[in-house]
């Protein structure tokens, strides 16, 4: 026998009813989407109140995070929530934000060519390819990313190409949300630029993170470890003790269509070659469609002690690009 789809309304205050699936409550505005057109907002003091049978996550005004359904209205038109341990009444104004429960499998990846070119007095390219892939599977979290930077500067008067960076940066972060929001944290990441004779920089850590921050609209968490650091110098090798400290924010602006983001890690020496090693990268996301996306980004590098000794102890690239999200 054919059974019904269930769907999401929105009773307005004017009286007219809004049938799809709500996907957000954010910044006080409802994301729903009919089957007739494409998601659109609307003003939570516009809405009487809510019926859907699924489950959502709400974060309220005094604190509390709550799975609840809404089933309607009582006989005064004030919205009636169900949660675990039975029912109430709940004013929308009350409501800082809802979300989907969290499926237990979930993919998100972005790859974008980013670059830059000066003609004068200096030639210069800039170009870099930078893609990351976050994989969840129930309690698990398993994060990848990769990183190509190239540099050419060409001579004016010789007309000479000189490569003044070639740098792969390739990094994998294990997460275990052992006890929500904490969650143990595992890192590696492989580093080389042969430009400055960096052969080889591998870095594994292990330690504890938490989740600050973590729906559709905004993440933000931060880790902090130990382990070790081993690096291959020209014909010398380095083993170090380091300590590692990840943070990774993102978080929407104005409508999906903006995303702000900021990665940071910072890998200061405990014992071995002293060094501490700080890189971010923060830029915004501007979605053209729900494939493609352009971006601009400020990448910064700094090392307290540079491979070497004509090497700068800085880096800091502006770089626009384009991208795909799958």
């Amino acid at each position: 026998m054919a059974q019904a789809k269930a769907v999401d309304v929105l009773v307005l205050k004017n009286g007219d009813r809004i049938t799809g699936e709500i996907t957000k409550i954010w910044d006080e505005e409802i994301t729903i989407e009919p089957e007739y057109s494409d998601e659109f907002n609307v003003d939570v003091p516009a809405v009487a109140y809510i019926e859907s049978e699924r489950e959502f996550e709400i974060d309220l005004a005094d604190g509390r995070e709550l799975v609840v359904t809404f089933p309607g209205a009582d006989n005064e038109g004030n919205q009636i929530i169900t949660t675990g341990s039975g029912t109430e009444i709940l004013l929308l104004s009350n409501m800082l934000e809802l979300d989907e429960p969290e499926d237990y499998y979930d993919w998100e990846s972005f790859a974008d060519v980013s670059g830059d070119l000066k003609k004068g007095n200096t030639d210069s390219r800039n170009l870099k390819v930078r893609a990351d892939t976050t994989l969840k599977l129930g309690d698990h979290r398993h994060i990848g990313e990769f990183s190509l930077s190239r540099e050419e500067v060409t001579d004016v008067t010789t007309l000479v190409n000189v490569t003044t960076k070639d740098q792969t940066i390739v990094s994998y972060n294990y997460n275990w949300l052992f006890n929500d929001p904490w969650f143990f944290s595992a890192l590696t990441t492989f580093e080389r630029d042969p430009i400055i004779q960096l052969d080889s920089r591998v870095t594994a850590s292990a330690g504890v993170g938490l989740d600050i921050w973590n729906t559709p609209q905004r993440t933000l968490n931060i880790q902090l470890g130990v382990g070790f650091r081993a690096e291959e110098i020209g014909d010398e090798s380095e083993t170090s003790t380091v300590a590692t400290w990840v943070l990774r924010y993102r978080q929407d602006l104005f409508s999906d269509d903006f995303t702000l983001f900021h990665n940071q890690s910072i890998i200061p020496t405990i014992s071995g070659r002293t060094n501490v090693s700080y890189r971010t990268s923060t830029g915004i996301r501007y979605e053209i469609t729900d494939l493609l996306y352009a971006n601009i980004s400020l990448d910064y590098d700094y090392e307290t002690v540079p491979v070497t000794d004509t090497t700068s102890k800085e880096d800091i690239t502006l770089l626009f690009g384009l991208g795909l999200e799958f």
